[in-house]
């Protein structure tokens, strides 16, 4: 299915959607509850192996990092009003990564991780936020202030669950990323406090007597993705799978889609013909070629695990290594709070999410 929208649709066929029910099925809940659903049906320990580490990590997770220069470098509007954001955030990560790694290789991981969970966290409160928007829903008001801390609980929870049952079979980036030692206790508080905001958010749903099945089938997504991935299984295959698709896949469909309407606005950098409805290949060649890049940097320089075969490489090598290729992720994870702030109405990214 290409990923296509239309440039303006009737208010009733989009009322509860951020773009079209079709649209919004295909590329933002639906892929991470087909996601989830695949991955309780593999076995516990399930290996993601050469084939699923080149489709979901490079062609999904590392790939949608790249799909960034389409917001950022490649749109005019942020090349005009944030300048300094774009070549002062990739200096700077790369300046705190240089020193982090020289300093203690293995906090360098434990922060890097820590930055990625809150980045991934913060995307899933975000696509909550724009369909809240659509909606029409006043960032104060009540049933918005849970909602968003629903998302998020229903994030941190698994995490915090993950924390106090570790070692698992698979990791974030390494087997010692995460801080040991977590009580039980904070689980269990995690746990509650989750389970009153769930049940205060479809009380409030309810209560409002509007279906808005888009962003309803958000925050269920949310919950799917997150629990199955982390806490109901326990395997590398299955946890990449939830976390990379349920992450990667709605981005690029956002990026798309924005840029599309930046097009027909006549905001864009590039040729229209990359956000055409039929050019879906056109579009994906600039990430897809950034990630199969850095990582068979990262394949030949740090892990040599899947395409080169282990061998000892001198210290220096991924001292330099590590910072350089970790730039990409961080600014990505640095930037893209600033790049999805809608602005107030009538501003160009207000008009091409919402229209």
């Amino acid at each position: 299915m290409a990923l296509t929208a239309p440039a303006a649709a009737p208010s009733r066929a989009r009322a509860g959607w951020l773009v079209s029910p079709a649209y919004d099925l295909a590329w933002f809940s639906g892929p991470a509850l087909l996601a989830a659903a695949i991955a309780l049906l593999l076995p516990d320990g399930a290996a993601l192996g050469l084939l699923g580490w080149l489709a979901l990590v490079v062609l999904v997770d590392v790939a949608h990092t790249w799909a960034t220069l389409y917001r950022a470098w490649l749109a005019p509007d942020v090349q005009r009003e944030r300048p300094g954001l774009l070549w002062g955030v990739p200096l700077a990560a790369f300046g705190g990564a240089v020193t982090l790694h020289s300093l203690a290789p293995t906090w360098f991981w434990t922060v890097l991780a820590y930055v990625a969970v809150f980045h991934f966290v913060r995307q899933q409160q975000g696509f909550a936020a724009l369909y809240r928007a659509r909606a029409g829903l006043p960032r104060a008001a009540l049933e918005a202030r849970v909602e968003h801390a629903t998302v998020a609980m229903l994030c941190v929870f698994p995490v915090v669950w993950w924390h106090a049952h570790l070692p698992r079979a698979f990791a974030w980036f390494t087997p010692t990323d995460f801080l040991v030692g977590l009580p039980g206790w904070a689980v269990s508080i995690a746990g509650v406090v989750t389970a009153g905001l769930f049940a205060t958010w479809a009380a409030l749903r309810l209560r409002s007597r509007t279906w808005q099945p888009g962003r309803d089938l958000w925050v269920l997504s949310t919950a799917a993705s997150w629990s199955v991935g982390i806490v109901l299984t326990n395997g590398d295959a299955a946890f990449t799978l939830a976390n990379v698709v349920a992450h990667g896949v709605p981005y690029f469909a956002l990026v798309h889609h924005v840029g599309r309407r930046q097009w027909a606005d006549g905001e864009g950098a590039l040729s229209p013909r990359w956000f055409a409805p039929a050019a879906l290949g056109a579009f994906l060649a600039l990430p897809l070629l950034g990630a199969l890049l850095e990582e068979l940097a990262w394949d030949a320089l740090v892990w040599r695990e899947h395409l080169f075969s282990p061998a000892d490489l001198p210290d220096w090598v991924a001292t330099l290594a590590v910072p350089a290729l970790a730039t990409a992720q961080l600014t990505h994870y640095l930037l893209d709070g600033y790049l999805w702030r809608l602005g107030p109405p009538g501003t160009g990214l207000r008009r091409w999410v919402l229209g």
